[in-house]
């Protein structure tokens, strides 16, 4: 009889094993049990937390996916074209404006590589024609593998979201007003963000 189960067990794993090969490798890159932002809507100011927070590496983008109020919201955020390694992305029906731009900061003694990425309602070089209407920005957000979402604009920095500490631990706030000042945010919204605790 053990030597049946033995058996069996063995064929399963071999059985998994050969499933799993051809499924896309998406690897956990951070995890945090809680994720603080701030956040400002016109004169609205609002504090609130996600938990459950896991960050993933996908085939061709990241994943963040986080629960607030028992609803999981998920944001994707693209690789840099050269992580991608794609030969030409015309061909796949995308402008270069798709993909994440690395940018490193250099404060004090610590160097931060991050991703902006600007967003628009359509990344189809041929959206006029196709879909009738006309290519535009909608926001513009940073994103860090080890931190998450640190900053997200909406509407022409009409809604913000920025990242405030992760499992109660402060954000690296230096960095993120160098991110806030870089994107000429007012200094009213700085002033709020340095006063926002963990």
């Amino acid at each position: 009889m053990i030597r049946f189960i033995t058996v069996c067990l063995l064929l399963l794993n071999t059985f998994i094993g050969y499933s799993q090969k051809g499924s896309v490798d998406i690897r956990p890159v951070s995890r945090f049990s809680s994720a603080k932002y701030i956040a400002f809507h016109g004169e609205k100011i609002q504090e609130f937390k996600y938990s459950g927070c896991i960050i993933r590496a996908e085939e061709k983008n990241y994943t963040i996916e986080m629960t607030i109020h028992g609803h999981q919201r998920k944001f994707t955020f693209p690789f840099t074209k050269e992580a991608v390694k794609t030969k030409d992305s015309l061909q796949n029906g995308l402008t270069d404006a798709f993909y994440a731009e690395p940018i490193t900061y250099h404060l004090k003694d610590k160097e931060y590589t991050l991703y902006k990425h600007i967003d628009y309602n359509c990344y189809d070089p041929l959206c006029g024609s196709r879909h009738n209407h006309k290519t535009m920005i909608t926001g513009i957000s940073y994103f860090s593998p080890d931190y998450g979402l640190l900053f997200i604009s909406q509407n022409n920095n009409m809604t913000l979201e920025i990242l405030v500490s992760l499992n109660g631990k402060e954000a690296p706030k230096d960095l993120i007003i160098a991110i806030l000042k870089d994107n000429q945010i007012d200094n009213s919204v700085i002033k709020e963000y340095k006063k926002a605790k963990s």
